[in-house]
């Protein structure tokens, strides 16, 4: 037994593709998706005919903080999963027993294990703190398990989600931090932003 979810501009695929599914073995087919691994979806049927939804994890981010103790945190100061001054690639590797590395090691990769389910699904903006982190899984020290548990904190983002929509975007967005350096300007755009949008 096992769960899958698939999409189509077209109904007419979905039901070729139904019918088919159906000739290899048993299946149950649910409807529209709302739920699926800790993925809540959420969709808007706009009246122009175009679809957009909303994928988010915030149940699985709030087991997260509550597993680490972060609960009670109602309101956090961060507001970068990646704390500054603290360079995860240069934290020193610390010598101690097999038994405690071991037991170091189990923790710190079910943190980071947690945190890359969430960066491949809805959560982007820890991608890079958590591919930096995932580097040490074999060997961490307490300042990676420190680095983990940080990017953990972030609970009053807990909400953010992640979004698709039919609606076509020839509007560039950015963002940039203000006061701008003195005669530096850093250019950026959606990562399949195409000129010919614009036009």
């Amino acid at each position: 037994m096992d769960d899958i979810i698939y999409f189509s501009a077209s109904d007419a695929v979905e039901r070729k593709f139904e019918e088919h599914l159906s000739e290899i073995g048993t299946v149950d087919f649910m409807g529209q998706v709302f739920f699926f691994l800790g993925i809540e979806f959420q969709w808007t049927h706009h009246e122009d005919g175009h679809l957009t939804v909303h994928l988010m994890q915030q149940s699985f981010a709030e087991n997260l903080i509550e597993s680490l103790g972060f609960d009670d945190l109602s309101t956090s100061m961060f507001i970068t999963p990646y704390r500054s001054g603290l360079s995860i690639d240069s934290v020193i590797h610390e010598s101690m027993p097999t038994t405690e590395r071991d037991a170091l090691c189990l923790a710190y990769q079910s943190i980071v294990g947690r945190l890359n389910w969430l960066v491949h699904t809805t959560r982007p903006d820890l991608a890079t703190v958590v591919s930096l982190l995932a580097q040490h899984q074999s060997n961490p020290s307490m300042g990676h398990m420190e680095a983990a548990r940080y990017a953990t904190k972030l609970a009053h983002t807990k909400t953010l989600d992640i979004y698709f929509t039919s609606m076509k975007r020839a509007k560039l967005e950015s963002f940039l931090h203000f006061p701008l350096p003195s005669n530096k300007l850093l250019p950026m755009s959606d990562a399949d932003w195409d000129p010919q949008d614009a036009s």
